[in-house]
């Protein structure tokens, strides 16, 4: 009788073992996609904050280069590490890109870039995950 206390003790401890590992793993996963939805949503807010500037300081002669422009992609990537102005796009109405000046009317498109690298080993073999995303604003 004393050995089969003693046997059902190792398994109890076993199954712990079993137990919290899955769970821990589980758990690490949720903290990684909610890491990752959190940057994503601060990307989104950085594409739209950088349109939104570059909208009412469009830069000239090229879209994008006003001081304001530099100086908010410079606050945003403080709050983003690795983050990466892909382009400045100047479109029209129907969505066609406007060569040539941008005019009032018309619309800036800011597309960034960044990447994000999970904690759990599992999705880190994978390698890093890039993140891109745009947003638009009407110059004025």
């Amino acid at each position: 009788m004393i050995q089969r206390r003693g046997r059902q003790r190792g398994q109890g401890l076993v199954e712990f073992a079993l137990g919290i590992t899955i769970f821990l793993t589980m758990f690490i996963g949720l903290v990684d996609l909610a890491r990752a939805a959190f940057l994503y949503n601060g990307m989104s807010d950085a594409a739209r904050e950088l349109a939104r500037v570059t909208s009412v300081h469009p830069g000239d002669p090229t879209l994008g280069g006003s001081a304001e422009t530099t100086a908010r992609v410079t606050a945003e990537r403080r709050l983003l590490p690795g983050l990466t102005v892909l382009s400045y796009d100047c479109i029209d109405l129907a969505g066609a890109t406007v060569t040539g000046k941008c005019t009032p009317g018309n619309w800036v498109r800011v597309s960034i870039r960044t990447s994000f690298e999970p904690v759990l080993p599992l999705l880190a073999a994978f390698g890093t995950i890039s993140f891109t995303t745009a947003s638009s604003a009407k110059i004025q």
